[in-house]
């Protein structure tokens, strides 16, 4: 930073003066073996600002007829006005008859040492002593600036106690900064202005809860294992240490539900501490996160100074997102939230080889839901691309996660004999399917509830309306469930639904569908992408 001063003579008075012709020149001089303050005049104000550290602010200058050229040394001093030194601060001393300070080191000695407020005025008066002997005092009226501090850095055990592996804070204002940290049994830490040396280190103040200070500083610390937010305020040198507690559960609420949080959708617990969700949005939506349906206790959203960041304090509604479908992602473990556009999945790899531009499209089986029919040699390997021609974001299978679904880091799905699949994944659960599925049937029947589960000649036959596609219309009561045959009468290779992706066509431990009301349905089965609708 730098700095430069402003010094402005409001006023002076000149004491023991009763008339004098105005040409006359007045010089302030030392009684008879005694000391004289000549500069700054008594009543000069300074006030300080931050442009150049380097610039003299004051300059105190003296004359001491008796004394000078005997090799003394004079201590000059300052203090609060109206204090009578009761605690003096020392500017220096020296065997000349001056000294100087900067702009840098006056607003320091205002600040830290006179415990002036930045931006506010207040009145000091300043002596010379040597041997006894003491100038008078001269008042001046000094206005400190706030320090600005660019950079904050959280330095501790938890970094091995090494300046240049200190972690930087986040400026969330002026002077203020924040930083979200992993913390083990019996960490401690403090506060560095920059990440080459200990010059200048902010620790805990052991008589003052919650304060900063330099000087007989002691280690933060005292905390369980667990994360915690740590915020310092330069501006009051205070900090605070708050333990973050991940939510169980999390859900959606907002324009989509009409704000009402006993309507919230809920979030997937996909990985630790991260929750999953794909949602249709409007034009112009908004909304935030709940950790309890129906509660709006512990809500979370945006940080506005910190985009894609969660807090709960002065948080706004997440907006400005165009219509679509999007893939929500709320991390806790890094206290970050993402949305991604999901509007389209392909695969690619060794079946088409390996070329982007020859991706095979998936079908979207239901909201956040893709899936096909692949006929795989033995051996095959692929992955999953948003964009047919594109590389950007793939997906693939999570090393960490059986059936896991990751971008980062991810693997290729093998490890698969020759033969027929439906292959899905599933974005609300992170999860991918690959099941075996015995031939495409020629002919399809309905099974189920409605006929008493009696699967004999009479079951209504589906009609096919293309190849692999089957159709038919049925009424269903509340509550009938339903599947699939190949053979009326035969309950081999029967066919439903994916128990973890709705929508998606299952042949190995299948669930029943269900009509969600009494009327007609439209059933339609495609055995081209491996989905089911019941409209």
């Amino acid at each position: 930073m730098k700095y430069i001063y402003k010094l402005l003579l409001l006023s002076f008075i000149i004491i023991g003066i009763t008339s004098c012709d105005e040409n006359e020149n007045f010089e302030i001089l030392a009684p008879q073996g005694g000391i004289a303050i000549n500069s700054p005049i008594d009543g000069a104000s300074i006030a300080l600002n931050d442009t150049n550290e380097g610039n003299i602010a004051l300059t105190v200058s003296w004359t001491a007829a008796l004394i000078e050229g005997t090799g003394a040394t004079y201590m000059v001093e300052a203090a609060l006005l109206g204090t009578d030194f009761a605690v003096p601060a020392s500017l220096g001393s020296t065997d000349a008859t001056s000294i100087n300070l900067t702009v840098k080191e006056l607003n320091t000695l205002a600040i830290d040492v006179l415990g002036i407020e930045p931006e506010t005025e207040a009145g000091i008066e300043i002596r010379v002593s040597s041997d006894g002997e003491i100038s008078q005092t001269v008042a001046v009226l000094l206005t400190p600036y706030k320090v600005e501090f660019t950079d904050f850095y959280l330095v501790g055990s938890l970094t091995g106690w090494d300046p240049a592996t200190s972690l930087p804070m986040t400026k969330t204002a002026f002077n203020e900064f924040e930083i979200t940290i992993e913390l083990a049994d019996g960490d401690e830490f403090k506060f560095l202005p920059t990440n080459t040396g200990w010059d200048g280190d902010f620790g805990a103040d052991p008589n003052n809860a919650g304060m900063l200070i330099e000087e007989g500083e002691v280690n933060i610390g005292g905390y369980t294992a667990g994360k915690y937010k740590v915020k310092a305020n330069l501006n009051t040198f205070t900090y605070t240490v708050e333990e973050i507690l991940f939510p169980t559960s999390l859900y959606l609420v907002g324009s989509i539900v009409g704000w009402d949080n006993t309507a919230a959708l809920e979030f997937n617990n996909t990985a630790e501490n991260v929750f999953t969700l794909v949602v249709d949005l409007p034009d112009g939506a908004e909304f935030k996160f709940l950790p309890t349906l129906g509660s709006w206790d512990g809500d979370w959203g945006n940080d506005p100074n910190n985009s894609g960041t969660l807090i709960q304090d002065g948080e706004s509604n997440l907006a400005g997102y165009s219509a679509g479908k999007y893939l929500i992602t709320v991390d806790y473990n890094t206290l970050s939230f993402n949305l991604q556009t999901l509007e389209t999945l392909n695969v690619v790899g060794s079946i088409v080889g390996w070329d982007n531009t020859a991706a095979i499209p998936m079908a979207e089986a239901s909201l956040g839901v893709f899936s096909v029919v692949l006929d795989l040699p033995d051996g095959a390997e692929f992955k999953f691309l948003p964009t047919i021609g594109s590389w950007d974001g793939d997906w693939g299978a999570n090393g960490a996660v059986d059936g896991g679904i990751i971008q980062d880091g991810e693997n290729n799905l093998s490890g698969f004999g020759a033969g027929k699949y439906v292959v899905a994944v599933n974005f609300n659960t992170m999860s991918y399917t690959v099941s075996a599925v015995s031939e495409i049937p020629s002919n399809l029947y309905l099974v189920g509830s409605f006929r008493g589960w009696s699967n004999d000649g009479d079951n209504p036959q589906f009609t096919e309306t293309s190849a692999g596609v089957f159709e038919i219309t049925q009424a269903f009561s509340d509550g009938d469930e339903f599947k699939f045959v190949p053979v009326a009468g035969d309950w081999g290779n029967d066919w439903g639904e994916s128990p973890t992706s709705s929508g998606v066509l299952e042949q190995n431990s299948e669930n029943n569908l269900k009509a969600s009301g009494t009327g007609t349905y439209t059933v339609i089965v495609n055995f081209n992408d491996g989905t089911i609708s019941v409209n």
